[in-house]
């Protein structure tokens, strides 16, 4: 690969060759990240969904204000959950507490739950949500880095993001949508002045019209300045939409759904590092930044100081003064540029198990790490004595394991089949293999192959067989590398893992954390599946969605396509801590290193992204950094038209290409709301702005009138405009959640 941006400036900085500023220092090395105690592994039950497991809200008794529609409450409240690491003792969360869940007695007894308040929707029949924030907290479970805009207001705010989800601007949940306990709210709040004309201080109504095809999706929080300490801390939880299409599939052997007492299993990941009995002697800052249920063993740890190059884990800038000492100290917390747990957790428990049948299933996969990627393959699990681990590795640090044959065609391969993204079904299912590590193309970067490869907020959804293996285990594994793909061996933990620089792994027993590999493990019993089953690479599954636009597998744009050239940028922010931004085509500045033009904006800089309500467009966007980006696009849905590798070291990247466009693979024939976009390529993908109407529980599109100062109106189904923005205020940012708070975020303003 050609040298990136990121390694140009960090070999001119420790060559010391800053233009102008003599005697650069280089910072000392801060010992930010602190291990979690050893863990066993596949020493909890994999978490259910319903009761006993993950709540699953339940609609109250009467309709939603002002529309009329199905009505849940959903608590957001900070508990304690002894279920997440048993070994180390009850976890402190802040979350979503539906206040009816099935399987409890209205107004009964809740049982609060990590990932708490998943809700199942029907295509066509709107809900609405009321958010009680009930967080009454004077220090946050996680620190809070003041310094990031945004982030020097209430640490307990909370705005909820249906992601992927097509709504109103008013219940998008964008950063400026916040709202805390009090009654206060950001800029751009009008959810009850519109909805709810009544509501009570520290509620929030939403409004999501579910008119969209059958998918796994979630909601979390999206505050400004807090989002990914406050999605760590466990706001999120997931919204399965289910439709009549999907229903029929089930004749062709579909497994039922979970609700149903199907063998659907949805699977959210997440990679968290947990606080030990010796936190203070690891990291001695830590408690007197929280409250004391976030210094109890068990309960989660974030990384709260910037680690800087050459010993530590990021590169730092050139903000220093003519006297070579730094201008401003490096806060503390501060924000990180990624975070890496040392910890997997799958629904909510770290390293579980669970018992399934020789039977098909349907895994509904959500990566909900902040920033790791999964390269998810499914291996047979080694239980040849000593190895509890499951997994054993050769000399190169690769699994030799036999990698499970589950495809469920009958077809006796080492293959899943993948039907769905997290847009919905795909145009046609492909065979994804269950083993291998990524290889990327030496030119481009873009994978030559690899096995289920998820970027944070990915959601593929795949059909396994099971049958081959009654009576043994299955290991879920990851070997995706952190960061993304060019990785930073601390980042990987695995028990005297070979080849991997990190001296935690020459510490780690077998059977135990800290280890991010071995995800979960598959107990495979007996059973028989008889069940027809019809479903394989022709089968034609666009009928589940909406028609797309581009015709699969081919490079060209639609003529006559209106093309927006936008930008991913990296540089140093005022402390001189790396800052990740996105811009257009025009010019913001020039870097002081390379004299090349920069490209960056901020999230409050004014709007760029201005188009208009029913338009179409294809974006064109230039990675310019050294990370693959996984990009989120608030209100649409997008399809994959393709991608092209560019000169990176090209003054201006615009143009500049190296080789021909590569349609989207096959695993992306669908729609999607978040992508990979590679370094040194450019990514096209083509979007409608359509705006989703307010409408009642007959379907018919609101009106409504003001009554006094206390509600504004509804006019043919459209709020209001935003009063920041003066239009339909959305956002787009890249899903790495220390990217998208440090600032690689931007307004979307449809009028």
């Amino acid at each position: 690969m050609k040298i990136t941006r990121r390694q140009f400036l960090k070999g001119a900085v420790a060559a010391g060759v800053v233009a102008g500023v003599p005697g650069f220092l280089r910072p000392k090395m801060a010992h930010a990240f602190h291990q979690s105690p050893g863990i066993p592994l596949f020493g909890t039950a994999l978490r259910g969904v319903g009761p006993g497991g993950i709540p699953v809200a339940i609609p109250g008794f009467f309709p939603a204000p002002v529309t009329g529609v199905t009505h849940y409450q959903m608590l957001i409240k900070q508990f304690d959950d002894p279920g997440v690491c048993p070994t180390l003792g009850p976890t402190a969360l802040w979350g979503f507490v539906p206040t009816n869940a099935l399987g409890i007695k209205p107004f009964g007894p809740q049982k609060p739950a990590h990932l708490g308040g998943i809700i199942v929707a029907q295509k066509g029949k709107p809900i609405q949500i009321t958010f009680h924030n009930l967080l009454f907290v004077n220090k946050p479970l996680i620190p809070v880095d003041t310094t990031i805009p945004g982030a020097n207001q209430a640490i307990n705010r909370t705005a909820i993001h249906f992601h992927g989800g097509l709504v109103p601007w008013i219940s998008d949940g964008g950063p400026f949508d916040w709202f805390d306990p009090y009654g206060h709210h950001g800029l751009s709040f009008l959810n009850n002045q519109v909805l709810n004309p009544f509501a009570l201080p520290g509620a929030a109504e939403y409004y999501y019209p579910m008119n969209q095809s059958a998918r796994f999706g979630w909601y979390h929080d999206h505050a400004f300045g807090i989002t990914r300490t406050n999605a760590y801390a466990g706001i999120a939880s997931g919204l399965l939409i289910r439709d009549t299409f999907e229903g029929n599939l089930r004749n062709q052997g579909l497994p039922n759904y979970i609700e149903l007492g199907g063998n659907e299993i949805p699977l959210v990941i997440q990679d968290k590092i947990f606080v030990g009995p010796d936190i203070g002697t690891q990291d001695s800052t830590w408690s007197g930044l929280v409250q004391s249920a976030a210094s109890r063993p068990g309960s989660l740890w974030y990384a709260h100081e910037y680690e800087p190059n050459p010993a530590g884990r990021w590169d730092y800038g050139p903000v220093v003064n003519p006297n070579g000492n730094y201008i401003t100290p490096l806060p503390n917390p501060s924000v990180i540029a990624e975070f890496f747990g040392d910890t997997m957790l799958v629904n909510g428990t770290v390293f579980p198990q669970v018992n399934v049948q020789a039977r098909r299933y349907r895994l509904r996969f959500l990566n909900a790490c902040n920033a790791r990627f999964l390269n998810l393959q499914f291996y047979v699990a080694d239980t040849t004595a000593p190895n509890t681990n499951g997994i054993t590795l050769d000399a190169d640090g690769n699994p030799t394991n036999a990698p499970a044959h589950l495809d469920p065609t009958g077809v006796d391969s080492r293959n899943v089949l993948q039907i769905g993204t997290e847009g919905g079904f795909l145009a046609y299912p492909v065979k994804v293999p269950t083993s291998g590590p990524v290889v990327l193309d030496s030119t481009t970067g873009i994978p030559l192959s690899s096995s289920l490869l998820l970027s944070p907020a990915e959601r593929p959804d795949v059909i396994v067989d099971f049958r081959r293996y009654s009576g043994q285990s299955i290991i879920l594994y990851n070997d995706a590398q952190a960061p993304f793909p060019g990785g930073d061996d601390r980042n990987d933990y695995f028990p005297q893992a070979p080849g991997v620089n990190n001296p935690v792994n020459a510490t780690t027993l077998p059977g135990f954390g800290p280890n991010t590999r071995v995800l979960m493990r598959f107990n495979v019993g007996g059973g028989s599946d008889t069940t027809a089953f019809t479903i394989d690479e022709t089968t034609i599954l666009t009928g589940g969605i909406d028609p797309l636009p581009i015709p699969l597998g081919v490079p060209d744009l639609p003529p006559g396509a209106i093309v927006r050239t936008l930008t991913l940028n990296e540089d140093f922010d005022a402390y001189g801590r790396l800052i990740q931004l996105l811009g257009n085509d025009q010019p913001t500045g020039a870097d002081p290193v390379t004299g090349f033009p920069t490209y960056g904006r901020a999230y409050t800089d004014a709007a760029t992204e201005t188009v208009t309500a029913g338009s179409t467009e294809v974006w064109e966007i230039y990675n310019t950094t050294a990370d693959v980006h996984p990009m989120h696009f608030h209100l649409v849905n997008v399809q994959v038209i393709n991608r092209q590798p560019f000169n990176i070291d090209a003054r201006v990247p615009f143009g500049n290409f190296t080789d021909v466009p590569v349609p989207a693979p096959k695993d992306e024939w669908g729609w999607k709301e978040t992508v990979k976009m590679y370094p040194g390529t450019v990514t096209r993908i083509h979007m409608t702005f359509n705006l989703a109407p307010i409408v009642d529980h007959h379907g018919k599109k609101i009106t409504t009138k003001a009554i006094g100062k206390f509600q504004l109106p509804i006019t043919n189904g459209q709020p209001p405009v935003s009063p920041r923005t003066g239009g339909n205020e959305f956002v787009w940012h890249c899903h790495i959640l220390e990217h998208e708070e440090h600032d690689m975020m931007r307004p979307l303003v449809v009028m």
